[in-house]
Order: C-alpha cells, then structure tokens, then sequence
C-alpha cells in the first residue's frame, strides 16, 4: 500500500506533531508513506521528520494559497503512483479536494483535527465547507465531540464520518509517578487564538512567588502574552522558550503541566505531559476534557480563580502522586501503533 499525507505546512500544532509519530508506526506495519508539505515557510519539523527517515515532497510554489496546488497534488499523485492520500488541515484540505477532480482512482481520506475554528463563526464558509468534506471517500474526526460537531456544520452522514483518537509515541514521554518536589509550571501549545494563555498569565499573579512558569511554542498570539507578562509585572517568573526538541526532558522536569485552550479537538500536549508522570490541569472543553477526564483536574475556561484553586490543590501530596499515576495510566491507551493500526485497518476497507 503507497500512502502520501498531505499537510499544509510543518508549524508546531498537534497534527504536525501526530503524523510526526504516525507516518513511521505505518511504515512498520508495512505501508509505504510519504508526505507533502504546501509551504515549508516557518517550519519547525522538517528536519525532526528527515531524521526520521521520512521522504517529503514539497511543491514549486511552496505557497499554501497558490491557486497552482491543485496541479502540483495532482502531478505528485500520479507521478509516484500512490493508492492512499491523505489530507490535514485546511489549506491541504481545499486543494486536494480540488486535485481529486483531477485524479479520480485513488482513495482520498482526510482528518478533522478540532471541534472548532473560525470559518464556523461565519455561515458563508456553510457551503464551501460542505464542499470540501463531500470530496473525500472518507473523513475522520479525532474525538467524539469533533465529529459530532463536524456533521453539525457541514451535515455529512453518520457513515462518512469515523472517529479515530490521536495517538503518542510513548518511549521518549514515559516516565515514573513523581511525588511534588517544587512549583514549576509548563504549557506546552502553539500561540494561537484556539489557546488561552492569558488565563494561565493571570493566574500567576495571584499564586505565591515560588511558583515560575513555562511556555513552549511560538506564533501569532506570543507578543500579546509578552504584554500581558510585562503588564503584571511578571517577567522574573514567566518564560517564553520557542519551539523546542527538548519537550519531553521539560515535562518530567516540571511540576505540572496547564492546557489552557479555548476549543481543542484532542490535546496532544496534554496527553504528552501525562505519559510523562506530570499532573495536568486542563480547561474543561470537550475534546481536550475527554482526554485528561478524571486523571487530571479540570478548570472552567477563563476562570483564572479556578485555575489558581487547581493548582494549590495540587500542593497536596497525595493528591498530587495519585494524578502522576492516573496520567501514566490514562496515556497508555493511546499508543501510536493503535492508532496508525486503526488508519490502516479503515485504507483496506475502503481500498476493497
């Protein structure tokens, strides 16, 4: 079987990070597979997915919004003779519904990674999304709660939608339930409007001064965060690192680790800190809720006096080496390899 993943660029966001894993758990279980990135401007995995093995294409406009796209996917397609194409994200996800007009006799899959994003704020994007989902022989979604939300918008059928959860690949992320040792905090999320690191921000002000916090990632919302750091006076104890290759060593270092997001459609992150034995305190939204559940503590979104009571809670011993465990547990069952097996599983179905 001859797969190529098609993804609108390689920025740090959890679908990134996903096929990151995924694409080599399928080649180990015997697919060929590949991937294609639109705009290669602002990377941040490239060379993770080259050490990896991992071969990629890229296009002559390396350009997400050329409207030459769909005959770039459309020549890769056929030039490589691939079986399988699989698109993420919404840039790929428009051209390559639009290159299937032109390469009828292949499967074409696509995945929804959130419940929410801002073409739903707006019923003009109805029809054009309708459009885009219809083109595909099959649509995932990573949660319950983003196909249910999905097939809301869009009114795709119950039997074009399957749900298949994100998965991690453990080794690098596991480690040991940990008791409490000082008062360090992590968020390790893309600056972006579907993440609320303002809350977080705020909830430091009302903390004691032992308590220091991390950000991991970068994008467009990272200034205004900074202003906000700079405002409460905070710059001693908040620090922003940018992307890093060093997530995995920052999370067992850290004493918990807060997903705070507006609208989330899984939380890989928060999936991630819970492998490695940090207690997670996340927003209480569907999707990222539905992962953390009763391993970790939930906080209403927004609500920074929540927040700040859910992390002192944590200052309980107990507690805190009971959520260590429950994460380490949780995470288990969310294995790449079921994962990349549940992907392989619905291509042969759909290949019959």
């Amino acid at each position: 079987m001859k797969i190529l993943h098609i993804i609108t660029s390689l920025e740090l966001g959890g679908a990134e990070k996903l096929l990151l894993d995924l694409i080599p758990a399928q080649k180990k279980q015997g697919a060929e597979v590949e991937l294609l990135v639109l705009d290669t401007k602002g990377e941040k995995f490239l060379e993770e997915y080259k050490k990896r093995g991992i071969k990629i294409h890229t296009t002559e406009v390396n350009d997400k919004f050329s409207l030459k796209n769909p005959l770039e996917i459309f020549k890769i397609i056929g030039n490589n003779n691939f079986q399988i194409v699989h698109a993420h994200l919404i840039h790929a996800q428009i051209w390559t519904s639009v290159a299937r007009y032109l390469k009828r006799k292949v499967i074409y899959i696509t995945t929804e990674h959130s419940t929410h994003n801002r073409r739903r704020e707006k019923r003009v994007y109805k029809l054009l999304d309708k459009f885009i989902y219809n083109s595909y022989n099959k649509v995932i979604a990573i949660s319950e709660a983003t196909a249910r939300e999905l097939m809301r918008w869009t009114g795709l059928s119950v039997k074009k939608v399957e749900v298949i959860s994100n998965g991690v690949s453990l080794r690098a992320f596991m480690g040991r339930a940990k008791e409490r040792k000082g008062s360090s905090l992590i968020m390790v999320s893309r600056f972006h409007p579907s993440k609320d690191h303002l809350t977080v921000i705020r909830a430091m002000e009302k903390l004691s001064k032992d308590y220091t916090l991390t950000f991991i990632g970068d994008g467009e919302t990272q200034e205004a965060a900074k202003r906000e750091v700079l405002m409460l006076n905070l710059s001693d104890r908040v620090q922003f690192l940018g992307y890093s290759n060093s997530v995995p060593s920052l999370l067992k270092r850290s004493d918990i680790a807060i997903q705070s997001s507006n609208f989330e459609g899984f939380g890989l992150s928060a999936l991630e800190a819970m492998a490695s034995g940090t207690p997670v305190i996340a927003s209480d939204v569907e999707g990222l809720a539905n992962v953390v559940g009763d391993s970790g503590l939930l906080f209403e979104l927004g609500n920074v006096n929540d927040l700040v009571e859910k992390i002192v809670m944590l200052e309980d011993k107990k507690l805190y080496f009971e959520k260590s465990k429950a994460g380490i547990r949780n995470s288990l069952t969310y294995s790449i390899e079921s994962t990349a097996k549940k992907y392989m599983d619905l291509y042969k179905e759909e290949l019959r």
